[in-house]
């Protein structure tokens, strides 16, 4: 996979169906210059952060995608399962979404069309954000 042309890298975690006091759903974008989050719980927004990333910081998630082994695979069900929690992976050049995958753990099943250790990439997203658990209280 090049990834020379993405511009932009978003991974979006939907929490499970929770009280509000826990709920914690987020996306986390990461750029060339900076990484957003925003925090929300049932639509309402907790918090909206911006911090500096360097380029090199970056590439290092553009890498990891294909370190991580990001990819779509043949869509899967999931047979009704409710109250799992979600997970979204996509990115973009400076004019389309080139890539998105989904993924929905329920049950002790995973259905959708994201593949690859997603956990681990994730874990390589958050480390740029500081005082993420801070952010996610």
């Amino acid at each position: 996979m090049s990834n020379s042309g993405i511009t932009e890298i978003a991974y979006h975690f939907a929490d499970a169906s929770v009280p509000p006091d826990y709920h914690r759903s987020y996306r986390i974008t990461v750029a060339a210059a900076e990484v957003r989050i925003v925090v929300g719980c049932y639509g309402k927004v907790l918090a909206d952060e911006t911090f500096p990333v360097t380029q090199e910081q970056f590439d290092d998630i553009k890498a990891s995608l294909s370190r991580r082994r990001i990819m779509n695979c043949a869509l899967t069900e999931d047979d009704g399962c409710t109250g799992g929690t979600g997970e979204r992976i996509s990115y973009r050049d400076d004019e389309r979404e080139l890539f998105s995958g989904e993924v929905y753990h329920c049950g002790g099943k995973d259905a959708g069309n994201l593949s690859g250790d997603i956990a681990a990439f994730a874990e390589d997203v958050k480390k740029l954000v500081p005082d993420l658990e801070k952010l996610l209280r």
